[in-house]
């Protein structure tokens, strides 16, 4: 392998930040096929790359239990708008109602765990994708005391 070597003269060390550098230039290379091969892999693979790593972990295509879940005394809807989980529960006792959004989703694909916060307060809904009719729903004041604990079922009839 030969290499020249083109120097552009410095006159001013202050102005070597600017436009004044010192490039070799490479004359009568053969291409490396394997080096061919890697940097064509590398570019191709780059925007695949890109947009894995450039996708929220929580919007990667995850299920949702989506749809109206109860008991006797509690109403919850799960839903996602592309953004953001909502959640909205209601006491069918009192009538009391919130509604919530997050992004947040922990767990495993057999198990997921939807997260939200209000003011301290965790509200959370477990989900096994196995069994998509059933939602835990627990609440958690903010020193960490559980307050809320229930299964609900999907309501087909809403």
């Amino acid at each position: 392998m030969r290499l020249s070597r083109q120097t552009i003269e410095v006159s001013d060390i202050e102005s070597l930040n600017r436009d004044r550098l010192v490039l070799p230039i490479e004359e009568n290379l053969k291409m490396n096929p394997k080096a061919l091969a890697l940097a064509t892999f590398i570019g191709l693979a780059t925007p695949a790359i890109a947009d894995i790593a450039l996708t929220p972990p929580v919007m990667a295509q995850v299920p949702v239990p989506t749809g109206y879940f109860q008991d006797r005394t509690w109403a919850v809807s799960v839903g996602f708008d592309g953004q953001s989980f909502s959640y909205y529960g209601r006491n069918k006792q009192t009538g009391d109602a919130i509604e919530l959004y997050s992004n947040r989703v922990t767990g495993t694909p057999q198990r997921r765990v939807y997260i939200w916060n209000n003011n301290g307060y965790i509200y959370q809904v477990a989900w096994r994708p196995s069994d998509p009719d059933l939602i835990r729903v627990q609440v958690f004041h903010p020193n960490g005391r559980e307050i809320l604990n229930r299964l609900l079922n999907r309501n087909w009839d809403i």
